[in-house]
């Protein structure tokens, strides 16, 4: 009955603060001027009347968006016209600020935006790094780094199709980004380096290339794909949240898409085409020893070569 009678953003309004600088008093006609502007920006439903402090030093006026208050169109609204209309029409004499949840929501995507230039770079190369010394290898870990990026790629490609598109969304949440960034490019690392390390390991032994990377897909599959499909299921269970939808699809889509895709996919393809040139510059050399495990599962020398050896 509410919403069908008052704007959508009545639940939860923006507010203009006004605060008197010259040492004079503020009355509603001072504000006047600025709550009729405030009426005319398009997406205002209603604006309320002028509230005034005890002083009447200070004023707030609530407005009503037409939008959902936590929707990207509301905070389009308070960024944009919303503070034009302010900036414009304050009284002189007074410095005057918008505020509500949606104004919130539109400076931390601000801030998240500007935030994602720093981390993204900076965490990409600390990741290179310890790939780089992990792996001993400087085309291993470029390997690694491009299909974690094709993996967060394909994740907020596949969001923003079925929520923008196909759901018909103003867009995805802005911090959908960074959410991603943190769990599902760390977790694909993670898996990455579960593989790789295996690989590298089986590599050791004598044989080709391609029998060494089946052997390691082989080991190491049950522990990768349990533990992605396990924690998939976990963030699955986000989307019985309402305003959640949004993250649990993207995070459980990255996550298999990491674990089961990249890591026993990708990555083992990429190892079988390129051979031990993968590890270059320094590629494992097979050693007739190899691992002790292998070793205790080697046939018997024979005794000729044990006399010569001897």
């Amino acid at each position: 009955m509410i919403s069908r009678a008052l704007p959508a953003g009545v639940s939860d309004p923006t507010s203009v603060f006004v605060t008197a600088t010259d040492g004079d008093t503020l009355t509603a006609g001072r504000l006047d001027g600025l709550s009729r502007a405030l009426t005319r920006v398009k997406g205002v439903g209603q604006v309320a009347r002028t509230v005034l402090n005890k002083d009447h030093r200070a004023a707030r006026i609530d407005l009503y968006p037409t939008a959902d208050p936590q929707s990207r169109q509301a905070r389009d609204l308070a960024s944009g016209p919303v503070r034009a209309a302010v900036a414009q029409h304050a009284p002189a004499g007074t410095t005057a600020h918008v505020g509500g949840t949606a104004a919130i929501y539109a400076d931390i995507s601000t801030a998240v935006d500007h935030d994602l230039k720093i981390v993204f770079p900076v965490a990409a190369a600390l990741i290179a790094l310890i790939l780089l010394l992990l792996l001993r290898s400087l085309l291993a870990p470029v390997i690694l780094m491009l299909s974690v990026g094709l993996g967060f790629a394909a994740t907020l490609g596949a969001a923003t199709l079925l929520f923008q598109h196909v759901l018909g969304k103003p867009g995805v949440n802005f911090s959908l980004p960074l959410v991603l960034f943190l769990f599902v490019v760390a977790l694909g690392t993670d898996y990455n380096i579960l593989i790789s390390d295996r690989i590298r390991e089986e590599m050791q032994r004598p044989g080709p290339a391609r029998a060494a990377v089946a052997r390691a897909v082989r080991h190491t599959t049950p522990a990768i794909a349990t533990a992605g499909l396990v924690l998939a299921g976990s963030f699955a269970t986000l989307a019985t949240t309402p305003g959640n939808e949004q993250i649990a699809f993207a995070m459980t889509l990255g996550i298999l898409l990491s674990a089961l895709v990249l890591s026993l996919v990708l990555v083992p393809a990429l190892a079988a085409l390129l051979g031990r040139s993968i590890w270059w510059p320094a590629r494992p050399r097979p050693s007739e020893g190899g691992h002790p495990q292998h070793r205790a599962n080697a046939p018997a020398p024979e005794p000729d070569r044990v006399m010569m050896a001897d």
